[in-house]
């Protein structure tokens, strides 16, 4: 199997869904508005339930998709999630309702999750040694697509209107089957059988593994969390500028733009010494080039630390996911991946929400404290409990491997033993 060329289509597909599903982010609260919610407060509640219904339901069924996969692999699981978003995201232009809209909000969240599946595929089909790398390139699809989704929906809303956008959401997602379909390679699936039945059990019996879905969670409400409040901390340093918008979203853009350069070669770099030794590193000087932000007041004094913060933090998602795969039994590997997205939703959840709680007993600018002292704080977890396993250890996990007839494969990282 050639997992180079897997790298490149799932860039490309990944690219497509990012951008798609970013098209409408724009012009949410303006379709609300014309659907007949006038009144602000109204409108700001409506916004956040149907920004975040997806969320929700897709930390529900990330699980569930996670035992498809064990029994199908994530090919058949990319392709369930590109027709289920496709169709789901199409229908969306014919909600003539806020009812309607978040309805269909909450079900594409049922059938979501086509980009942690396909960082899930590689990290079945990419050698050991070269993960950090394909995922570090994976993330930047995703990252190109955020960035580039916006401008493109907002173009097309002002040019056709707002539903109109919806459908070519929904075909830019479709569209990605077909290079899945036609070029993507099946995936090795481990049998099940009755000796070697794949449970969530298994999974929570893993402490490394329930130490990596919190470092996960932690660090999606991080990011989130000061994402949400951008426009709003931007507006504080600039005031009632007439280009608010393109201010606010520069910063988003500086982050990403540095996270496409930053997040291979931190990739390569996990590879080269060691993702266990990485991921501690790079959550530390995330949250240290968060931390200044708090006492910002300039705004492209805030740029270069947006910047700084981006160029580390691209190599975060890339080192979580090589280490969980690193741990978990081929098995059970859907069904822990299924946890993992789990988690990155209920984080995607919960971070606008911490942010808009703290924003309104403190200040924006203390959102960027959260932010920096959470990512600190999971460096830590992750450095004093995830190393590398001893050699004893490792020719363990072999033996044990080749007793139930598995394929011997790299040991997983272990939990620090006490002391």
């Amino acid at each position: 199997m050639n997992w180079k060329r897997s790298v490149r289509i799932l860039w490309l597909c990944n690219f497509m869904v990012s951008a798609g599903m970013t098209m409408v982010i724009p012009f949410l609260s303006l379709l609300l508005w014309e659907m007949g919610v006038t009144e602000h407060h109204s409108l700001s509640v409506w916004t956040g339930l149907v920004f975040s219904a997806t969320f929700l339901s897709a930390a529900i069924m990330a699980p569930i998709w996670g035992m498809f996969a064990d029994k199908y692999g994530q090919r058949a699981n990319l392709i369930r999630a590109g027709i289920g978003m496709g169709l789901i995201t199409s229908c969306m232009a014919f909600a003539h309702s806020p009812m309607a809209l978040l309805v269909l909000r909450f079900l594409v969240g049922f059938f979501s999750g086509f980009i942690t599946v396909s960082f899930s595929y590689l990290a079945r089909v990419v050698p050991k040694d070269h993960s950090g790398e394909a995922l570090g390139t994976l993330q930047t699809g995703s990252i190109a697509g955020n960035i580039i989704g916006p401008l493109i929906g907002g173009a097309l809303s002002d040019w056709f209107g707002f539903r109109p956008v919806f459908l070519v959401t929904g075909f830019c997602i479709l569209a990605t089957l077909l290079p899945v379909v036609f070029w993507l390679d099946k995936d090795p699936v481990a049998p099940q059988t009755q000796e070697r039945h794949a449970s969530f059990k298994e999974v929570f019996a893993h402490r490394p593994l329930v130490i990596l879905f919190v470092a996960t969670f932690l660090v999606q409400i991080a990011v989130l969390g000061v994402n949400s409040m951008m426009t709003i901390f931007v507006q504080s340093l600039v005031g009632d500028s007439r280009n608010l918008a393109f201010l606010s979203g520069l910063a988003s853009s500086i982050t990403g733009i540095a996270t496409i350069i930053g997040a291979p070669y931190l990739g390569k770099l996990g590879d080269r010494i060691g993702q266990e030794k990485t991921l501690p590193m790079l959550l530390l000087l995330s949250g240290l080039f968060a931390l200044p932000q708090v006492w910002t007041d300039h705004l492209y004094e805030l740029y270069v630390w947006r910047f700084l913060q981006g160029l580390v933090v691209g190599g975060v998602w890339p080192a979580l996911q090589a280490l969980i795969n690193a741990q978990c039994p081929r098995r059970i590997q859907g069904r822990v991946f299924g946890v993992t997205a789990s988690s990155r939703f209920l984080g995607n959840l919960a971070g606008p929400t911490a942010a808009g709680a703290i924003a309104g007993f403190a200040s924006i600018s203390a959102i960027f404290a959260l932010s920096g002292l959470l990512l600190i704080a999971t460096g830590a977890l992750v450095g004093s409990t995830i190393h590398h396993p001893r050699p004893r250890m490792a020719r363990r996990h072999e033996r044990k491997n080749r007793r139930l007839g598995a394929p011997p494969s790299h040991p997983p990282l272990t939990a620090r033993p006490r002391s």
